[in-house]
C-alpha cells in the first residue's frame, strides 16, 4: 500500500527563498541542483571501469519580478568598487506547505550569483529576472 497520499505532496506555492532572515518575496520560482562527479578507475580483470566519487558542484537560479533595483545593485556594487570583494551569501529555501506534516529547508553555503539581468523590458508584460548562482555546500535541515 502507498504511504503517502496525494493531498501530502508538497505546493511549490508555499515555497520561500530566505537571505540573512530576510524572505525575498520577489522570487516566485526557484531550484537547487547536485551534481555529482566520478573519476574512472580501471581494474585489471574487469572489462568495464568501476567509478569513485571525486566530488559535486551545486548550481541554480531563482525567477521572479522586479519591483525595485536594491537586488541588482548589491550584486554589482563590487564591480563599481574595486576594494569590494564579490558578494557572497547563505541563502535558506523553505517549503512550508500546511498540508505536509513538516517543512523541507535546504541552506545553502557560499552562494555567488554567476548570471542576472541589468535590464529587461516588454510591452505589456510584468518584468520577470532570472538570477543564476553556484554554491560551496549544503545542508539539509531537519526539525
Amino acid at each position: 500500500m502507498n504511504p503517502y497520499q496525494a493531498h501530502e505532496a508538497f505546493s511549490g506555492t508555499y515555497a520561500q527563498v530566505i537571505e540573512n532572515g530576510k524572505w525575498l518575496a520577489q522570487f516566485h520560482s526557484v531550484n537547487a541542483d547536485l551534481e555529482t562527479a566520478y573519476e574512472e578507475v580501471r581494474q585489471s580483470g574487469r572489462l568495464n571501469p568501476g567509478q569513485k566519487f571525486s566530488g559535486y558542484t551545486i548550481s541554480g537560479s531563482m525567477t521572479g519580478h522586479q519591483y525595485d533595483a536594491e537586488f541588482i545593485k548589491r550584486l554589482t556594487s563590487f564591480m563599481r568598487n574595486p576594494k569590494l570583494a564579490p558578494p557572497v551569501t547563505n541563502l535558506l529555501m523553505v517549503n512550508e506547505d500546511p498540508a505536509v506534516e513538516s517543512p523541507y529547508k535546504v541552506q545553502l553555503y557560499g552562494v555567488k550569483f554567476s548570471s542576472f539581468p541589468l535590464f529587461n523590458g516588454e510591452h505589456g508584460t510584468v518584468v520577470e529576472q532570472e538570477f543564476s548562482f553556484t554554491a560551496d555546500s549544503f545542508e539539509i535541515i531537519e526539525e
